[in-house]
């Protein structure tokens, strides 16, 4: 079950409407509809001029979603030869099927998707052309152009207490003659969300874009148009970074702060940061402030983040010790923010780190955790494709699964620089800075990424005075709704393994690692050509939670000990018998008396296998599924690639940055390695190992699961890139390695996460960034994990 990418999602549609029959449109026969409708998934973008999918299926907007939540889904129409001039677009009330509940249309939304073009592609895994974006709210009609898509999104507010089941509605279409009737099918499961979420978040809300694009407002109204914003981001479950309250004077702040800091949905919050007139941290002002918040109670949420020491590199480390110490002294109490990967030089000297996901190290995290630090993450500008991203033309697919995988690691809040960045980074007479931008039709706020740093539109454009979303904003809220789901039902699992007597101590999470592992092999391993999977997975989840587990309680969690490997457990009460896909399990252990333990060890090929297990215990009897997704082959064998053994071994690496020589330091494989000095002051020292005959045997790599290599750092910490290449000059450079000071590491890459054709390859590259300094590392045994044995790979 390999997961692959694809230049645009075109995968079997979850539904799609087809229509065929004229008599339902009131035409004679032989006429042409004057429309299609397909209703794909809400994590599938379909552009303007997207084909559809061939075949037919049910014409039916199937959404499932809790008590307290939001559902959206999507009907996308595609206008024939004539066009269409005056579609109108309608929804009524949802009624339960078994009771007299309804949801009334008052908690439903219908919206126009608005499509922006994309001139200049961010990556080369999705094209220029008109995406969708913007949500308009529709006033009714709808004017379509020949041949073009408009989407229609729908949204469905879940009310609190509204009762579980399923409900059923029509989102009607009309052009002429009788209207299409797509109905409209709502699953309400039997549990609710809080308002509060439980991952934190500072999606920033910046006040200058918004005065401008609101006709330059000032003073108390563009705090008004700020504090729309701020709603509007925190109604989507994405709390801004700071209060939208002036701050300059701290007892008007003071006053003002209860009414957002003691919301449920906010989050957290980002405190003032003062300086005195020579730059320096405003100790004084800082602790007035902090003093009076903690007078208040209101200092639970907050947290610093200093501008002037985001991302600092290894020459503002000192920067951000003096900056840390000022705010230790002025606010003990309050943690600092720094986004940076945990380092050992800054371990100490903030509370909580912030990598970009594609730096993100999920040991060292858990080390600082345990420490009693804090971690989270963010995305911005970078990284692109084949990370998830936010941009305008990426699938949505990553989007909705960040909040998935921050649950997975352990992390504990998303950042992200800008959601209303309305204004254009550009060079004007040689200076980068940020000018006026048509935000409706030009996507690129800062070069690189079409749609970063903004998540809203300004709605002054179509008579909106405030806010108007996105597709993107949409799909970050079902993300944190999915989250939620990740927190209620480690709560269950936990309340459970109460009852079991399992303790803090047992791994809830391999619990929950069969959903995981359903939706991503590794971060930048998903497959965005199935957009209805993220929902499958969500639905299946969903259905453990409403479970009822108290009446036999079991858990079963699921390890990979080593590769093509799992190892399932099974918790259950003492006393009790298991089966595994109908066979017999034998209790393993058992725990302190109040559980039974049963393993059985499964050797599996790539793909997805189910796994069946039923407790039982005096007539009673739990059943439990699992599906099984498994990537990776077992691969015992090492192949080698160069040993790094001798002067030859060295030679075949070219480089004209890195100082290469044979050294007898630090060899994990024979008797030598190979010591690479990477200068400094040198733009992207480098060295390769390119080219069959040449650095290695043959430029086929598709019978191997791995690329391994050892990598000594004997200084401080340091990161760099693995870059593979195709004989055609085609690349994927998204492997970065950090190796932290004075350790050894073995670096291993997953052959099939490569996006190239490994029956083509050219060879690898070991790139890091300009350095002030030099930096020396010990290489050795580079070599390929294989399934089977092999003649070695050098030349």
């Amino acid at each position: 079950m390999m997961r692959k990418r694809y230049a645009m999602p075109v995968a079997a549609p979850t539904l799609l409407l087809l229509l065929a029959l004229l008599t339902q449109f009131g035409f004679s026969e032989g006429d042409a509809p004057p429309f299609k409708v397909w209703a794909p998934a809400n994590t599938e973008k379909v552009m303007r001029d997207q084909p559809f999918p061939d075949g037919e299926a049910a014409a039916v907007l199937k959404l499932e979603a809790a008590r307290n939540e939001y559902e959206s889904g999507q009907a996308i129409v595609k206008a024939g030869e004539t066009g269409l001039r005056k579609l109108q677009v309608s929804v009524g009330d949802l009624k339960r099927t078994d009771g007299p509940e309804k949801i009334g249309a008052e908690h439903i939304e219908l919206f126009r998707q608005h499509y922006i073009e994309v001139k200049t592609s961010t990556t080369a895994a999705y094209p220029k052309g008109w995406y969708p974006d913007a949500l308009i709210p529709l006033d009714g009609t709808l004017t379509v152009e020949p041949g073009h898509n408009q989407g229609i999104w729908v949204k469905v507010y879940v009310p609190k207490g509204q009762p579980a089941g399923v409900y059923t509605g029509e989102l009607f279409l009309h052009e002429t003659g009788e209207p299409t009737r797509i109905p409209v099918e709502l699953t309400v499961w039997d549990f609710e969300l809080t308002d509060e979420s439980h991952a934190k978040t500072n999606f920033g809300v910046w006040g200058g874009p918004i005065q401008e694009a609101h006709g330059g407002v000032v003073g108390e109204e563009a705090w008004d148009y700020i504090e729309k914003y701020y709603w509007a981001s925190v109604e989507h479950r994405l709390t801004p970074g700071y209060l939208p309250i002036p701050d300059a004077d701290i007892e008007y702040y003071a006053e003002r702060a209860p009414a957002y800091v003691n919301d449920p949905r906010v989050s957290a919050y980002r405190l003032p940061y003062y300086r005195t007139a020579d730059g320096e941290p405003n100790i004084d002002k800082i602790k007035s402030l902090v003093d009076r918040l903690r007078a208040e109670g209101l200092l639970a949420k907050a947290y610093f983040y200093v501008g002037e020491i985001d991302e600092p590199t290894a020459a503002k480390y000192d920067r951000v010790r003096h900056i840390t110490a000022a705010l230790k002294q002025a606010a003990p109490d309050v943690p600092h923010l720094v986004t940076i990967q945990p380092v050992d030089e800054l371990v100490g000297d903030l509370d909580i780190w912030v990598p970009s996901i594609d730096k993100f190290d999920p040991d060292f995290a858990k080390e600082r955790q345990a420490a009693g630090d804090h971690v989270w993450w963010y995305t911005y500008v970078k990284p692109t494709h084949p990370f998830p991203s936010y941009h305008l033309d990426d699938d949505l697919v990553g989007t909705r699964l960040l909040a998935w995988m921050q649950h997975d690691y352990g992390v504990e809040g998303t950042l992200y620089w800008a959601t209303t960045q309305f204004q254009k980074y550009a060079s004007v007479n040689g200076t980068y800075q940020y000018v006026s931008r048509d935000v409706w039709t030009d996507p690129l706020a800062f070069p690189g990424a079409n749609g970063d740093g903004y998540l809203f539109y300004p709605g002054t454009e179509v008579g909106v005075d405030g806010p108007i979303g996105t597709i993107r904003l949409e799909a970050l809220r079902e993300s944190m709704e999915d989250y939620e789901y990740l927190w209620l039902y480690e709560s269950r699992l936990r309340e459970t393994g109460a009852r079991l007597g399992l303790g803090e101590a047992f791994p809830y999470r391999d619990a929950i690692r069969p959903f995981y592992d359903r939706l991503y092999d590794d971060i930048k391993a998903y497959d965005e050509g199935d957009p209805a999977l993220v929902g499958e997975v969500r639905a299946a989840l969903a259905r453990e939670i409403v479970a009822e587990p108290l009446e036999l309680p079991a858990i079963v969690a699921v390890r990979a000990p080593v590769d093509g490997v799992r190892e399932v457990t099974v918790y259950a009460e003492p006393g009790a018998n298991a089966t595994l896909n109908g066979s017999a399990l034998v209790p393993a252990g058992q725990g302190a008396g109040a559980h039974v333990e049963f393993t059985a060890t499964l050797a599996l090929s790539p793909g997805e296998h189910e796994v069946r297990i039923v407790v039982t215990k005096d007539g009673r009897v739990r059943e439990i599924v699992r599906t099984i997704a498994v990537y990776e082959t077992a691969a015992p064998y090492a192949i080698p690639l160069n040993e790094a053994e001798t002067a030859q071994d060295v030679g075949r690496f070219t480089t004209s940055t890195v100082n290469l020589s044979a050294s007898n330091d630090y060899a994990t494989q024979g008797a030598a390695s190979m010591k690479a000095e990477f200068r400094a002051n040198t733009n992207f020292p480098n060295l390769r190992l390119w080219h069959a005959g040449a650095g290695f045997r043959s430029a086929d790599w598709s019978g191997f699961e791995a690329l391994e290599f050892d990598v000594y750092n004997p200084g401080e910490t340091v990161q760099f890139y693995v870059k593979f290449s195709q004989t055609d000059g085609k690349s994927d450079d998204s492997f970065m390695q950090y190796v932290r000071a004075g350790s050894a590491e073995t670096i291993r890459i997953p052959l099939r996460q490569v996006g190239l054709d490994l029956t083509k390859m050219r060879g690898i590259e070991l790139w890091m960034w300009r350095q002030g300094a030099p930096v020396t590392l010990y290489l050795d045994h580079f070599r390929f994990a294989s399934a089977a044995p092999g003649e070695p790979m050098t030349p």
